[in-house]
Formats: structure tokens, sequence, C-alpha cells
């Protein structure tokens, strides 16, 4: 292997931390289509007759109108045992809560979608699994509350979809850690970190096209990176567990990030013909980020579900951070939101390099996915790519409506060989707004969890009470 390519395979990863309580918000933009399962003549629809009383049904109605589109774009999360905080499944689950529901698919804050196009970021492509719904789908759910929830006939029912599955697709091998992890009540003490290793039990060298965290106790698993250990080192833990090991994979020497998860996340999987090399007795290790809760927890059954191709892809998978802490150099200094600040603003700029190596043109980068982090004072957030010879700049991703509790990566929505090219000497412009006042609810959040009334000033740290500014991009090699 190239010293280039040594120098570009430090990925850094998805990194995201969230909370499994629904709250994701979103602009008031529109998704440029109907979503799956969506009706398109949603405020046309035409009375049918009742099976008993040969009376037309009142419309919509949950059997004809509304249980397919809960089920399409709802019923990922909002299962028995699942994310959201109650059932869609059935009409007496559901009618409840019609009204909350009309109110937050018209604001957009469900379901979660924070990539939006602004005056300021028109994405290059548009993302895979978009999940804002149609405007005439939104009608539907504002007319079915202002109408009472009608239930309808079940002779009726129009056929569901299948629910979007959070699963990984076709998974090779799962591997769980039974060992158990005691977390102790919150109390000074917040944020636990705690490394896992995982044997992939490959006996040859495999290429991952697929990744998906299992979390055991979702509760308290605030977010997980995961990280490629070659030479194997992590297998001497007892229990496969190294506890206290700070922010980073728990052993010395070089590592590989490689990905990353927070609740409600989706599977990482990258374009096709794109993978990350695994080569034989190489352990994963997860950095499982815990956030304590009330009462003491116990997480066990965290793992992995992976899966795997034998045949080495055209692409090398790789991701990068940028911002803080991450690669760039800051334009304001250390990063500190001050109490009582609305529209603190912390910027970043990478030249694009290998650590610090030029890149030559041979090389073809190809960015594939991008993601935005934040903690609670942040407020909007966006990442762009500056042309190295034209200076023209090209938004990545903004989320003007930042919601700590929903992140995610969101992947292009196209091959990899059209998609958008970097080169050695590009910059990527990170940009990051935080609200230090009472008027932003994550800093009433925030405060609540530590007994506070007022704001105080915040710096850059890897607890949930600090602030970051950071986006991860995943991007594609060939040529190296």
């Amino acid at each position: 292997m190239s010293d280039l390519r040594r120098a570009l395979l430090p990925s850094l990863v998805l990194l995201a931390c969230g909370s499994p309580n629904p709250g994701d918000t979103d602009s008031d933009s529109e998704a440029p289509g109907t979503s799956a399962g969506s009706s398109s003549a949603a405020t046309e629809v035409t009375p049918t007759t009742s099976g008993d009383t040969g009376e037309p049904a009142l419309r919509p109605n949950w059997h004809e109108d509304i249980a397919p589109l809960a089920a399409a774009n709802c019923q990922s999360c909002h299962v028995a045992g699942g994310i959201g905080p109650f059932a869609m499944t059935s009409y007496d689950e559901t009618k409840p809560w019609a009204t909350v529901m009309a109110a937050a698919v018209m604001d957009a804050t469900m379901p979660p979608w924070h990539a939006v196009e602004t005056d300021e970021c028109e994405p290059p492509f548009p993302f895979k699994h978009d999940a804002r719904l149609s405007d005439a789908d939104k009608a539907l759910f504002q007319d079915w509350a202002a109408a009472g929830a009608p239930e309808g006939d079940p002779k009726l029912a129009a056929p569901l979809p299948e629910p979007p599955s959070l699963d990984l697709a076709g998974a090779t091998r799962t591997v769980l850690v039974d060992t158990e992890i005691d977390i102790p009540a919150a109390g000074l003490v917040r944020d636990h970190f705690h490394c896992l290793s995982i044997d992939p039990g490959n006996a040859e060298s495999v290429y991952l096209d697929g990744m998906q965290v299992i979390a055991g106790n979702r509760g308290i698993v605030h977010h997980v990176l995961i990280y490629v250990d070659a030479a194997g080192a992590s297998a001497s833990w007892p229990g496969g567990v190294k506890k206290n090991c700070g922010g980073g994979a728990g052993i010395a020497g070089a590592v590989q990030l490689i990905g990353g998860w927070v609740p409600g996340g989706l599977p990482i999987e990258p374009p096709a013909d794109v993978g990350s090399e695994v080569p034989p007795g190489t352990r994963l290790i997860m950095n499982v980020h815990y956030h304590a809760a009330a009462t003491p927890q116990t997480d066990q059954g965290t793992g992995l579900a992976l899966r795997w191709k034998t045949t080495p892809p055209g692409w090398a998978s790789q991701f990068t951070l940028i911002g803080d802490p991450g690669m760039g150099s800051s334009l304001h200094g250390p990063l500190m939101v001050p109490a009582g600040e609305k529209d603190h603003v912390e910027e970043y700029v990478w030249t694009v390099s290998a650590n610090g190596q030029d890149i030559p043109d041979i090389v073809d980068i190809r960015l594939w996915a991008a993601l935005n982090h934040m903690h609670k004072v942040g407020v909007d957030m966006r990442v762009s790519v500056e042309d190295r010879d034209t200076g023209v700049e090209t938004c990545l991703l903004q989320t003007p409506r930042w919601d700590y509790n929903w992140q995610r990566s969101y992947a292009y929505d196209t091959p990899i060989t059209s998609a958008k090219r970097i080169r050695g000497g590009d910059k990527i412009h990170v940009r990051c707004t935080y609200d230090n006042t009472l008027a932003n609810p994550g800093v009433q959040e925030m405060l609540s969890e530590v007994g506070l009334d007022a704001p105080v000033d915040v710096h850059m740290g890897e607890g949930t009470l600090d602030e970051m500014c950071l986006t991860g991009l995943g991007y594609a090699v060939k040529g190296l």
C-alpha cells in the first residue's frame, strides 16, 4: 500500500450523537415528489360505501387513507418496542394522537428529516430515503384530524405497504457482546465511553458493503463509532470490553474509523462497487458512548450486523471529519459559545490533502454521503466545497432547523461514477450557528439536566453538555 493511500485511510466516521426520543425538525420546504405509500389524490378522495349500512364512509379515514401512510412513513419507529413514544399500527393506538400528528406533519417535524434546500444550499443530488411528505399527504393528516379521526370500514381497508426497515438487508454475520456493562445513575458524571471488541470471524479478506449497529439498551446508548483494529490487539480485552477508553479506539497504534451510528439511524450502505477492506485476523472496535439515565442501567447484547463480499470493489470507502474536533483550521479560534449569545457562528476550512501531502489528479475521489453534527446549543449547520481553480462553491448539506435528538447521515442518490468529485486543493467549508439563550429548547433541556436555570459558556468537548462543530464526509477513492 502506498504512503498516499495510508495517509487517506485514517478515515473518521459518520459521527453523531442522538436521543431515542423523536423530535426531528425540518424546514418548510416540500419534498420534490410523493413519498412511498402516499396517496397523490389525498385531497380529492371519493366517498365509499360502508359494507354494513350502505351509507357513504367519511373520508379520509383510517382504513382507507391514513393506515397506508402510517405504514409507509411512520412504522419504522412507531411500533411496540420501537424508538417512537407510541405505536401507530392500529386505529385504537393512533386515534388519540391524530391532532398531534397533524400538527407535526404540517410543521415538518415528522417524519424526521433535517437536510433541506435553502436559498444558500442546493445540494448537487437528491438524497436517498428522503422522508419528507408531499403536500397531499400532509393534507390527508390534517383533514383526518379535523373530521374527528374516523375509523372507516375495515372491509374497505386499503392494502398496506411494508414499513421501512431499519435492519441491514442480507447481513452476512451478526456478532453481539454478551458481557454486561453497568452504567450508574446520572450524577456528576453523565457520559461514559466503553470500547467493545468484535471478531468478524472472516478467514479471508472481505469487503464491507453494509454495517448496522445493534444497541442492547437503546435508552442509554448515545452513539457508536466503529474502528478497524487490523492487528487484532483488542482480542486480549477481558470479555471483549475495555471500560473508560475515552473517545477513541482504546488501543495504541494506527486504527481506521469506518462507521458510526445514532438511535434511529439507517444501516451504513455505500453505493454499489464501494466497500471497506477487512483482512483476516482483524477486529472491529465499537466505541460506545453511554449517556446515564436517572436510574442505574445495564447494557448487554450490543454488537454489529455485517454484510460483505469477497471480491474487491472498484472503490475504497472512507470517511473524514472536518471541523472541531476534526481536520481544518478555525476562522475564529477555539470553539466557545458565550452565554446569552443568540447567533454565534463558528467556521472551519480544510484544504483537501492526504495528511498534508498533495493528491495527484489521477486519484478519483467521489463524495457519497454527508453528516452534520452539533450538540444541544446548535441551530443551523452548513457544509460546502470550493473548487480550487474556479472558486465556485457547491453546498453539500445544510440542516437549518437543527434538532439534536435526531441525527443521521445523508447519502446522495446517484451512482458513484457520477457523484460529486473533489480534488486535492479544493476547500471544504463548515459553518455552525448556535443559540445559547433560553429561547433555544435545546439549551433549556441541557440546563435542566444539570440543575441550572441560566445559560453558561459552552466549550468544545465530547460530553452531551459540551459542543462540537463537525461534518463527516463519506467518500470513495479510486486510483491509489
